[in-house]
Order: C-alpha cells, then structure tokens, then sequence
C-alpha cells in the first residue's frame, strides 16, 4: 500500500533562512539539514498524519547549483511530492510491484507508458550532525513525462524519525494543522487522461475517469490524502501551468484537528493582510 511521504516546496534561500512570519505563525517548522550533493537545504513541516512539506532551497540560490540538477529548472512553489509504502521488501520490492503493473496498463495509441528508474540511495546530514540515508525511486522523465507530474517514491534505511521527527512538538501546529488533504495535479489537453491510468496503477487501485485518488495516511485514522488529476479549467491555473512549463502542483488544503477529535479542512492560510488564499511568492496555489 502506498502513502503520502512529503511534498517539496522550492523556495527562495533567504526565505528558508529566515522564514516568513506568515509561515511561522501557522506552521511549526523542524530543522532540516544540507543534502549530500551540497546543492540543496531543506526544513520540514512535520504533521500526526506521518506525512511533512519539504521547504527547500538551492543553497545561497546560486544558479550553478541548479545546473544538472533533477529540480534545477524549476519556479519557487509546490514542485514535486513523494509517496512510500510499507513492508519488508522497502524500495525493491516497491519498485518491481509498482513497475509490474505499469506493464499491464493498455496505453492508447499516442502515449507513452510511464516507468520508473531503479531505487538509488540518497541522504543529507541534519543540522545535529546525524546522517539521514534513504532511496529513492523516480519515473522516468522525458519529452512526455517532467519531474513532479509523477510521484516519486522515497524509503529510509535509516530509521524514519530520524528523516521525519515525530515528536509532539513538531507536529503540533499554530493553525491546527493535522494533515495534508489535498494536492491537485493539472496537466493540459488529453494529458489527464493518461496519467489518471497510471495513477491507477501505482496505486493498485481501479482507474478513476475524475482523476481522484486516496492514498491512506501513515499514522493515524481517518486522514486521507487526495491527489486529483485534471485539467486547469480556471483562467489563472492555465497562465500559472504555461509560466511553470506546462504543469502545476497546487490547490494544496490540509486538514485540522476538531475539539471533539474530528478531522475538518483547513481552508485557508492566509499569506497577507487582504486575506488572500494564495501564500505568498506562490508557495501554496
């Protein structure tokens, strides 16, 4: 079974340096650390749900370090986002699950099967000095298919919590915050289409003609993520899609925690004074 793991926000380094006040005051954000290829920074948003945000950065922005690099070419905002699953056999075992049922999909005349590179070991050393190690399974990129418009999937071989701190303390949040609730994934044209079919198939579930899938979370009851496939139909999200190269990750809603322990959205966190839904810098779209 595949869950959420975290989703990865590019954004400026100065702003994960210092972060925003907006941020801070509705988010508890954890210490991260440097990547082993001392390109990237990251801190986490850590959530009861198992799942985190990625708040990351190309150290200093220094446009050398983009060069050659998987996200390189991407805008600040929601960028990619990764799931993981549980079991003995951890990314190989994955991979080779997820990989045979790419191969029984019946793709239509036109488009191209999706498929996933075999797990490499990945790692970054967090603020502390402890190393953090894992590997990581990504899809296969090409003229078709770009970085974030498949999930990649991401599986420790050190200890879970020493990638994802689960204290009380990091995951409770100022504004509630529980989960993550949804990620939407639009796509132009017919392009829906196709990925919905390969969404079915990582997932091991029955195809969905409205592009909506679940996958259960982590820890705890009751908190799905959904990931829906679509097109943009409004104006902005089709202008925003062209400006981030023909695919944007967005309409990012968490959920939070009720009084009487119920799950509800969370529908908004407001960036500025006018109340608008959009985070600023378009972090959260």
């Amino acid at each position: 079974m595949s869950h959420l793991d975290h989703i990865i926000i590019l954004v400026p380094y100065a702003h994960l340096i210092d972060l925003p006040a907006w941020l801070t005051e509705n988010f508890t954000v954890t210490p991260g650390g440097r990547h082993a290829d001392n390109k990237t920074e990251n801190k986490l948003i850590c959530f009861k749900d198992g799942s985190y945000i990625e708040l990351i950065s190309f150290i200093n922005d220094d446009p050398a370090l983009r060069e050659g690099h998987w996200w390189g070419k991407k805008t600040f905002g929601i960028i990619d986002f990764a799931f993981t699953s549980k079991g003995s056999g951890g990314a190989e075992e994955s991979y080779e699950l997820v990989s045979k049922r790419l191969g029984e999909v019946k793709w239509a005349d036109g488009e191209e099967e999706v498929r996933y590179q075999k797990p490499v070991e990945g790692g970054r050393k967090r603020d502390d000095g402890v190393d953090v190690k894992w590997q990581v399974t990504f899809p296969v990129v090409s003229d078709r298919y770009q970085r974030g418009e498949l999930p990649f999937f991401c599986h420790d071989i050190t200890d879970r919590e020493v990638r994802v701190p689960f204290s009380k303390e990091c995951v409770t949040h100022p504004s509630g915050a529980y989960g993550i609730q949804r990620l939407a994934i639009f796509v132009p044209g017919g392009r829906a289409k196709t990925l919905q079919k390969a969404y079915a198939a990582i997932l091991g579930v029955e195809s969905e003609e409205r592009g909506v899938f679940e996958t259960e979370p982590l820890k705890g009851e009751g908190a799905k993520a959904g990931f829906v496939v679509k097109d943009p139909k409004e104006e902005w999200q089709k202008e925003e899609m062209k400006r981030r190269g023909g695919l944007l990750l967005g309409d990012l809603a968490f959920l939070k925690d009720g009084a009487d322990g119920e799950r509800r959205p969370l529908t908004r966190i407001d960036a500025d004074a006018d109340g608008s839904e959009v985070a600023m810098g378009g972090w959260f779209l």
